[in-house]
């Protein structure tokens, strides 16, 4: 039995406290919040838990295990290392900092204290894309050509970070998690719409290697709920909507390629070569009704009674945070192409 505290009662925080709720390996003992309102909500909901506004009360308690960090990412690199040198497992929500070296920090500190240190990259745990790496693993689709998403959206509209820091590391991780590939340059344009240098809609262009394409498209100023990712292989095609009730992910028979003609054909001024597209079958593969929010939570219950390192670990946070912070960069020099910070210099 896992003793946790929920620190952050925001949007995530609730959620957390009624997923530990109802795992059998979890004993909600602590939530805080500094908001008054929020603290009364937990109150109602759940009665024998025990309040606080004070982050720092949680960590003084030696009868918790581990900490859910779920308040706002400003906070989060100063959060999760204090829960560290208390000597608590951590699952931080995402982003786990804002730069790569604070992420080192982070890290190295829980090395140092030898704790489970997750961060809250949920889609990993969606069965629908967890069946698209299976399905890309297997060689379904074909070698990868690129891939694309939407994450947009009418809000909600963040104050302390911009739609790329709030949106984009859902994205990211997705991406990173399917391909398999490191990043290796980026690329990021946006307009600050709403509010002065604060971007409400970005596009992002990732390069990763092996000649890989990813564009990813943000926007807090859309009039449509979109979160789609389409992966473009030389064979085939997925696409997994998140939106949608069912069917979450298909599988498209579709390809384009070009075909060399006949010999005698070859060096005329026309038919060297013809294009060639195929439209084929579309295959709904079935997909377990799973909470992913639930499935961490139970992986990251999973990693603090037997020292596993988890799925979604500090590296594979930073990983996430370089792409992030580089796309960063490029905005402040208007789209300029720069190389991502992926290499874990510290570590290597």
């Amino acid at each position: 039995m896992v003793r946790i505290g929920v620190i952050g009662l925001g949007y995530w925080g609730p959620n957390y406290a009624r997923v530990l709720r109802e795992l059998s390996g979890a004993h909600l003992v602590w939530a805080c919040d500094a908001r008054p309102q929020a603290l009364h909500l937990m109150r109602a909901r759940y009665p024998d838990v025990i309040l606080t506004s004070s982050p720092e009360e949680v960590l003084a308690d030696s009868t918790v295990d581990a900490v859910v960090i779920a308040t706002p990412s400003s906070t989060h690199a100063e959060l999760t290392l204090a829960a560290l040198e208390a000597g608590k497992h951590v699952l931080c929500e995402k982003p786990l900092a804002f730069t790569t070296a604070e992420c080192d920090r982070v890290i190295e500190a829980a090395e140092k204290a030898n704790r489970v240190l997750m961060v809250g990259h949920t889609f990993i745990f969606n069965p629908a894309v967890r069946r698209m790496r299976e399905l890309i693993d297997a060689g379904a689709i074909g070698p990868i050509r690129y891939c694309h998403s939407a994450r947009t959206g009418l809000g909600p509209i963040r104050q302390d970070v911009n739609a790329l820091w709030d949106l984009a590391p859902h994205d990211i991780s997705i991406i990173l998690y399917l391909l398999d590939r490191e990043p290796l340059e980026v690329a990021a344009f946006g307009e600050s719409y709403l509010r002065e240098e604060t971007e409400d809609v970005v596009f992002v262009t990732l390069r990763l290697e092996g000649q890989v394409l990813a564009n990813i498209h943000l926007s807090w100023i859309d009039p449509y709920k979109t979160r789609r990712l389409t992966v473009i292989g030389e064979s085939k095609m997925l696409v997994f909507d998140d939106v949608v009730a069912d069917e979450k992910l298909r599988l498209y028979d579709r390809g384009a390629s070009y075909e060399t003609s006949a010999i005698e054909a070859r060096g005329a001024e026309y038919g060297e070569y013809k294009a060639i597209v195929r439209d084929g079958d579309i295959l709904i593969p079935r997909i377990p009704a799973t909470e992913p929010l639930k499935e961490q939570t139970q992986h990251f219950l999973a990693c603090c009674e037997s020292g596993a390192v988890p799925e979604t670990d500090g590296l594979s946070a930073r990983r996430v945070v370089a792409v992030l912070e580089a796309a960063s960069t490029s905005l402040r020099d208007g789209g300029a192409v720069v190389e991502t910070a992926w290499r874990e210099s510290s570590r290597t």
